[in-house]
């Protein structure tokens, strides 16, 4: 009998999934409770995992879409060359046939492809597609701005002696994490993304040559190029939306605003070379429930079997029964990453830095941290991680300080002239009021109340702001494209050396870059591009140090915290170990025992 999921809450939230077993998925400890140690994965393959998702990822798309959320999704279709394994942190061969051949100047990179790769529908994966993967990335038309920046030194990639296993990677300067980048750049089958051959005669020098072309000539009518066209279809919505790779996951459905369906691919290549680790779950089936309290409701009834990131609300109180306990395990640890309220530059209300420091001196981060986290946080100090060597600990967080505050913004001319309450200014001739919005994604209440606990201590000296949420999608749309007044939003930071080029460098404030609150520092600039090409490692700390010193200075983001992150899940799934990046697990080694299996298709 075909199984319907229901979340009862304000109506009904439906998940139309498959034949349920006769288990309970809310069952005594005792069920749970099996002796896994002498157990093979492979012997168990089967059941369903049902992963919760705030909302729809934008797209399921490596180089074009945004948010960690398609990102978990990604990494269980698409593959690269060398992978960064969980346990050691270490790059080793995925669809690569071993470590590559690097030069000493660290110009030139050659891998070997494994020639038992094939993509979901049978087709081998070749340097073919490689070298297609790298053109789309390259093709100034393509949607991929905030990744492209990596592989800006990247001039080619080039078949060895016409063999359709060896690739040659060249590069015009050393950059510091070309062999991460290069390893693990997801590779697309061209025969999908690029059907009708529109990228064929286009060799990496016309490509470059574009991207110039785009600023050299204005007038130029791109729409007619193939590459353009080329860009319209790989970015579309259909590409977006049925993803191909090789890897042990295979795309089945796509149910907006429901849930998200992947099969486990039984050709995969991985488990005949006997990859580990790699998906034992028949199905991983990402279900959207755009609030917490009915995820968890969910989650309680047996109908969702994880969640990542609970607010802490919800995590301290509800988690705690004797019945959750029977049922669920929950995690609580630190990762790379960190919340902000990022001020938007180009808005004349903020183009001065000492009116962005009041704005932090506005901002109660020890009650945010108490009272949203419950302790369970640090007080962010810049875009490093606290635990890498580079972080520079020495940097003080400006406090809460109202009155601090307020003699700032008097001092940048931010006063009451018209007895409204409202501070006011005459900029450009005209006289403004301090009114603005914090823009959000909605669903995320605990990012909603940090912009409430800050439009409150505005308004107490005189500062007009309110809170706006919107969908995810279109949330990203108005980052990337610079309309907002100010982001509440986070971002995860690298396990390994940080490269801040992405975020804080000046050219990544246009075309969609991700320094979308526009911050532009000369000697932040040139402290980013000497870290890319140092291989010296305490040179770039020495730069990413006084790189940090810059930010407190110019405070372009208000640094908020770093949360400790959190995640629930079903005790009928083994294999479940937390690392230390995002989220924190890896479902792809989770397995469920043949006598707790919940689901069949």
């Amino acid at each position: 009998m075909r199984l319907t999921l229901t979340i009862l809450m304000a109506g009904l939230i439906v998940l139309s999934c498959g034949k349920k077993t006769d288990g309970d998925a809310t069952g005594s400890t005792d069920k749970w409770n099996v002796d896994t140690s002498q157990m093979n994965p492979n012997d168990h393959i089967g059941d369903w995992i049902i992963l919760h998702e705030l909302s729809d990822a934008d797209k399921i798309h490596p180089y074009v879409s945004s948010g960690a959320d398609a990102t978990y999704i990604e990494q269980k279709i698409f593959q690269s060359l060398m992978r960064t394994d969980n346990h050691t942190l270490e790059l080793v061969p995925w669809v690569a046939d071993g470590q590559p051949t690097v030069t000493d100047d660290h110009l030139s990179y050659i891998y070997k492809i494994r020639k038992d790769v094939y993509f979901s529908d049978g087709v081998p994966l070749t340097g073919e597609d490689m070298i297609f993967s790298l053109k789309a990335l390259k093709n100034p038309f393509t949607d991929d701005a905030p990744l492209r920046n990596y592989y800006q030194n990247l001039e080619s990639v080039e078949l060895v002696d016409n063999d359709p296993f060896t690739v040659k990677f060249t590069c015009s300067e050393a950059y510091f994490k070309h062999d991460l980048f290069i390893g693990e750049l997801q590779v697309y089958p061209k025969h999908i993304y690029d059907p009708n051959g529109l990228m064929d005669n286009y060799t990496f020098e016309d490509v470059a040559n574009l991207l110039q072309k785009t600023v050299d000539e204005e007038d130029f009518d791109f729409s007619t190029t193939p590459a353009f066209q080329f860009a319209e279809y790989f970015n579309g919505t259909e590409m977006g939306r049925n993803p191909v790779g090789s890897g042990p996951y295979k795309f089945v459905e796509w149910v907006t605003d429901d849930r998200l369906t992947l099969e486990r691919d039984p050709n995969y290549w991985g488990y005949a070379a006997g990859i580990e680790g790699q998906g034992y779950a028949e199905r991983m089936v990402h279900k959207t429930v755009k609030d917490f309290d009915a995820a968890i409701t969910g989650l309680k009834a047996g109908e969702i079997d994880a969640i990542r990131n609970l607010p802490q609300e919800l995590f301290q109180n509800q988690t705690n029964s004797k019945k959750f306990t029977e049922n669920y395990e929950k995690e609580l640890f630190y990762v790379p990453s960190y919340s902000y309220l990022g001020w938007n530059m180009e808005n004349p209300l903020f183009e001065n830095k000492m009116v962005r420091r009041a704005m932090t001196y506005l901002c109660d981060r020890k009650q945010i941290v108490e009272t949203l986290y419950y302790g369970n946080a640090q007080i962010a100090k810049s875009s490093v991680y606290f635990k890498r060597p580079e972080y520079n600990d020495d940097i003080e967080p400006y406090p809460y300080d109202p009155e601090a505050a307020r003699e700032m913004l008097k001092n940048e001319g931010w006063e009451d002239t018209d007895g409204d309450g409202i501070l006011d200014k005459e900029v450009n001739g005209e006289r403004i009021p301090f009114k603005f919005t914090f823009l959000t994604n909605s669903g995320n209440n605990t990012r909603k109340q940090v912009g409430l606990i800050m439009a409150e201590n505005l308004r107490k000296v005189g500062i007009d702001a309110d809170v706006q949420t919107l969908e995810w999608a279109v949330f990203l749309d108005n980052a990337r494209d610079h309309r907002f007044d100010v982001l509440i939003l986070g971002w995860v930071m690298p396990i390994t050396d940080t490269d801040p080029y992405q975020i804080f460098h000046s050219s990544q404030a246009t075309g969609r870059g991700s320094n979308s609150v526009s911050f532009k520092n000369d000697r932040a600039d040139e402290l980013i591009e000497l870290n890319r090409t140092e291989f010296d490692a305490s040179k770039r700390k020495a730069y990413i140090r006084e790189f940090q010193e810059i930010l407190h200075e110019e405070q372009p983001y208000t640094f908020l915290y770093v949360p400790m992150s959190n995640f629930v899940y079903h005790k009928r799934i083994s294999g479940v170990e937390v690392f230390p990046f995002r989220p924190g697990f890896d479902p792809l080694e989770w397995w469920v025992p043949t006598t707790l299996h919940e689901y069949t298709k």
